[in-house]
């Protein structure tokens, strides 16, 4: 398998296309799922540019964070730059989804002669502002069943003084099931497990390995530096960047649309119409089509 070593950390990658073609690199959301869903759209973005997906450190197939090291999102940032000069690419465009729009985000602003552009999809950029979105979308469907302790957990945290971390604990106790994945149009478990089995090949790894991300999301959600309301840095921002989120999605809420529209100043935004979270599972003709427009 191909590794990369930065700071006697192995991390893994995937390379596919022409090294002549601009570049644009994945960073995976989760945080901590890896780099392995991606793997088949990064074969199609393959045909027109130089695709770079990994693993970020900590998860899956790279090497594991060690216990009672504290790792955030800046030593992330860090890292991937360290990786890219590793590499040999001179430039390249951050394709950043979910958690990975908040690392894309972060560096982009502190090594903007790295980036040639950016890409954000789905994004998290504060984590208040994502658990908001979150209970803005769920609280009509609990209102409607009179599901009183979730309708106390959204209202806390859309008309509280509450903290970051505070909001994000208590959006993570709101679990969907079936009905509620339904009525907020996340992408049906079939179509997922079809896409998985159709285009993604399931490696053969030892079970620490799926493991890993439990380990990673710990040490990140420790850290004061994934709290951080990271949207003021889109203004201080000049290369272009593009924001695709989901009509759907509950990760990037209108408050983060109408903070990108207003304040980057070279930004295109799409919405991809009939998806959520996953657009390039959903709708992958639009998705890629979208980015292919906006890098040429």
């Amino acid at each position: 398998m191909p590794y990369v070593t930065v700071e006697r950390k192995k991390i893994y990658y995937e390379e596919y296309g022409v090294e002549n073609k601009q570049t644009i690199v994945y960073f995976h959301g989760g945080p901590g799922e890896s780099c392995l869903t991606y793997m088949h759209q990064a074969k199609l973005l393959s045909e027109n540019f130089h695709i770079i997906i990994f693993d970020q450190y900590g998860v899956f197939r790279s090497d594991e964070i060690p216990q009672n090291t504290p790792f955030g999102i800046t030593d992330h940032v860090k890292l991937i730059e360290k990786m890219r000069v590793e590499l040999n690419i001179n430039s390249w465009t951050p394709l950043g989804h979910s958690y990975g729009g908040m690392l894309a985000l972060l560096y982009s602003f502190t090594y903007p002669n790295s980036v040639d552009k950016i890409i954000y999809d789905c994004p998290m950029w504060s984590v208040l502002s994502t658990s908001k979105a979150i209970a803005s979308a769920l609280l009509p469907y609990y209102k409607e069943h009179n599901q009183t302790k979730e309708i106390q957990i959204c209202e806390e945290i859309l008309y509280y003084n509450i903290l970051p971390r505070d909001a994000f604990d208590k959006a993570m106790e709101l679990e969907l099931d079936d009905e509620m994945c339904r009525y907020c149009h996340v992408i049906d478990k079939s179509v997922y497990e079809k896409y998985i089995i159709n285009y993604i090949p399931q490696p053969n790894l030892p079970e620490k390995d799926w493991i890993k991300y439990i380990h990673f999301t710990k040490m990140l959600f420790e850290k004061e530096d994934f709290y951080i309301n990271y949207l003021p840095l889109l203004s201080e921002i000049n290369k272009p960047s593009l924001l695709m989120v989901g009509e759907y999605d509950m990760t990037c809420g209108e408050e983060e649309q109408k903070y990108f529209c207003e304040h980057t100043a070279n930004g295109t935004f799409v919405v991809l119409k009939n998806s959520a979270h996953l657009s390039w599972i959903q709708m992958p003709e639009k998705y890629t089509s979208t980015i292919i427009e906006f890098m040429k």
